[in-house]
């Protein structure tokens, strides 16, 4: 008798990164998955124990050497396939330091490209519309509310934040 493999429901949240830069928007070219061989934004899953903001820095340190720093929020996208949800907030960053050197991992390049160079075939299409968007200075972005008093409320500001 075979057994049959039953999937749980599954919601995953990850992050995804417009880091702008002096030549350009940081992208990488994946090594796996349904994106092998095409760049796309930096970025990966949010671990437990970890902030949005906090997990798009790491994650492109991790897959670029890039320090960056977040401006904030400037895109959602939310999925579905069954009872699997699948939720990416999309995040401007500003290049702080380091030059953009692949993780050799989880992708084999990593580089700025101009807003011509998205046009290419091995571009995805969410990260050229985000770049392009990033690059004529037509994103919108939530930003941290510097204006709310997360501990006054007795909330721990490293633990809980709130963009608008």
């Amino acid at each position: 008798m075979t057994e049959k493999t039953v999937e749980l429901p599954r919601n995953t949240t990850a992050v995804g990164a417009v880091v702008m830069g002096h030549e350009g928007i940081l992208l990488v070219r994946m090594t796996y998955g349904p994106t092998k061989g095409r760049y796309m934004l930096p970025g990966g899953i949010v671990d437990p124990g970890e902030t949005l903001d906090v997990a798009v820095v790491r994650e492109v340190l991790e897959e670029t050497g890039v320090e960056a720093r977040p401006v904030g929020i400037c895109g959602l996208r939310t999925r579905y396939d069954g009872d699997r949800n699948d939720n990416y907030v999309i995040w401007l960053l500003e290049h702080v330091n380091g030059s953009a050197e692949s993780d050799g991992h989880e992708n084999d390049d990593a580089r700025f490209f101009t807003r011509d160079e998205l046009d290419r075939d091995d571009v995805t299409d969410l990260s050229a519309y985000f770049g392009r968007l990033a690059l004529d200075g037509e994103l919108k972005i939530m930003t941290l509310a510097e204006d709310f008093d997360a501990a006054g409320r007795g909330r721990d500001p490293e633990s809980w934040r709130l963009f608008r």
